[in-house]
């Protein structure tokens, strides 16, 4: 049956269009009926036979997941029933395929069809039914069709139609008798508790009561050719095509809804876990970061004492020794540092409210003070406009970018930095452009990458992470970072951020 937890589709298995084109079919073959009875009656049963055919198509190529039982068996069952239809068609009076039979044949046919259908029908009501392999309902449907056909063509079967009078008392007792099996299949379908789209089960419940109706206006006409005959060929017209529209709607939209809307809930179940697996990393390179750089402290700071309090007792390889072990615990705990900061960027959102660049920029120059008067950096700025972004996040990209300054200076030379602002599109643009080694444009793109380093130098304390963290942190604040080269040499980083 259909899960209870995923709704129905939101739309009929057909378009509109489409429904049109039946309409106007329809129409076409009604309109029949004022040329010649006999081609209306002919339009008619082959248009049925068709429906039924394609919803058995329907429902044996959907069988494995045609959910609802009711459908699957009457779709499955109905279609073998169709060579008895088409015996019908073929027998019927003035198509001269069996001659002088009369009305009585394809009267018979249609007696053996009407029982065979409501046995069908009333058959897919019963849940025990529902789960016996599509080959042995097919098989059971045909076992049926053939013991109709043979028990016409051997005589066995009873009249149902005598020329000139009309119907047979037999033919009438039938009728009703499907009437009866029918409203019950109705009634159960209508107390059924298993789980079913409201909308199919209106269908279904609406096929069986036309098709009752069909049985009706069959138990009153005296003229194959009479008025009543042809309301009974139209309300069949009507349940073969309610029949068929439940069977498209479970068979082929439903399982198509249901499975879009099981992708749905996967992706955002996988979607979900991936973000909770990519916290728990982060988090856990966080933590591990921070509990690293204390061992790596005292292992600079211990380093630092040995070659303090021994130096005369020590060799020249020890020392030298001593003084790389603590040169490469000071870059370690700089490098965990920076892994540390670049993870809580990533991990943690923050604030952005309006702050003043100026002043996030007097804050990291006092921070890189030392550096600074150690290199000699000689700032020229111009005034700064309030931006949109964490002030502490701003000072963290300024330190970024005029440490790097100060780093890729050329050697024995005094560097410079020129920090500018301009406005576009609403948004601010900041750019420091210093006279350093400069950046070859092939690798602009690249520098943002974690851990990529042009120039490595042992022992330099540069770690790869710089620009790396000033991505991250402008694009956490919605701007855009790139690189330029001036025409005189060095680099300009820009960047920009949302005016306050």
């Amino acid at each position: 049956m259909i899960s209870a937890g995923i709704a129905g589709p939101p739309h009929p298995p057909v378009s509109r269009s489409e429904l049109l084109a039946v309409a106007l079919l329809l129409v076409g073959i009604l309109l029949a009926r004022f040329h010649s009875y006999l081609l209306f009656h002919t339009l008619v049963e082959l248009f049925g036979i068709g429906v039924v055919l394609t919803a058995f198509s329907l429902a044996w190529n959907t069988r494995r997941h045609l959910e609802d039982g009711f459908l699957r068996v009457a779709g499955l069952a109905l279609g073998p029933i169709t060579v008895v239809a088409t015996l019908h068609t073929l027998a019927y009076k003035g198509m001269g395929v069996f001659p002088d039979q009369g009305g009585n044949l394809p009267t018979q046919f249609w007696v053996g069809l009407r029982v065979l259908q409501a046995m069908a029908l009333f058959a897919a009501t019963f849940p025990a039914i529902a789960p016996l392999p599509a080959g042995r309902i097919v098989i059971a449907s045909s076992a049926g069709a053939a013991l109709v056909i043979a028990a016409i063509f051997g005589g066995v079967f009873p009249d149902c139609f005598v020329d000139g009078q009309g119907l047979t008392p037999f033919k009438v007792g039938m009728e009703y008798a499907v009437m009866a099996v029918l409203a019950a299949a109705a009634v159960r379908v209508w107390h059924d508790s298993s789980p079913r789209e409201p909308k199919i089960k209106r269908l279904v419940i609406a096929a069986l009561a036309v098709g009752s109706l069909e049985s009706a206006a069959f138990t009153l006409y005296v003229d194959v050719y009479g008025a009543m005959n042809m309301v009974g060929h139209v309300l069949g017209l009507a349940h073969g095509l309610l029949v068929y529209t439940a069977v498209a709607w479970v068979g082929l939209a439903a399982p198509q809804e249901a499975l879009y809307v099981q992708q749905g809930v996967l992706k955002d179940r996988y979607r979900k876990e991936a973000d909770a697996a990519n916290r728990d990393i982060t988090r856990f390179t966080e933590v591990l970061a921070h509990h690293l750089q204390e061992p790596v402290r005292l292992q600079h700071v211990f380093s630092q004492r040995l070659l303090r309090s021994m130096p005369d007792q020590m060799s020249e390889d020890a020392r030298q020794a001593l003084t790389l072990i603590m040169e490469g615990a000071k870059h370690q705990r700089e490098l965990l540092r920076d892994v540390q900061l670049y993870l809580s960027v990533a991990q943690v959102p923050r604030p952005a409210k309006p702050c003043r660049a100026d002043k996030a920029l007097d804050i990291a120059m006092k921070r890189l003070d030392p550096e600074i008067a150690l290199a000699g950096l000689v700032v020229h700025r111009d005034p700064l406009p309030e931006v949109v972004i964490d002030r502490a996040l701003l000072v963290d990209l300024f330190a970024v970018l005029i440490t790097n300054a100060i780093d890729y200076r050329h050697p024995g030379t005094a560097p410079a930095l020129t920090i500018a602002a301009a406005s576009h599109h609403g948004m601010a643009e900041i750019s420091l452009t210093d006279d350093g080694i400069g950046i070859a444009p092939e690798h602009h793109a690249r520098v943002f990458q974690v851990f990529e380093r042009l120039n490595p130098t042992p022992g330099d304390g540069r770690t790869g992470i710089g620009l790396a963290l000033a991505k991250k942190i402008v694009e956490s604040a919605g701007g855009d970072i790139w690189i330029e080269t001036p025409p005189d040499g060095g680099t300009r980083v820009r960047f920009t951020l949302a005016r306050g």
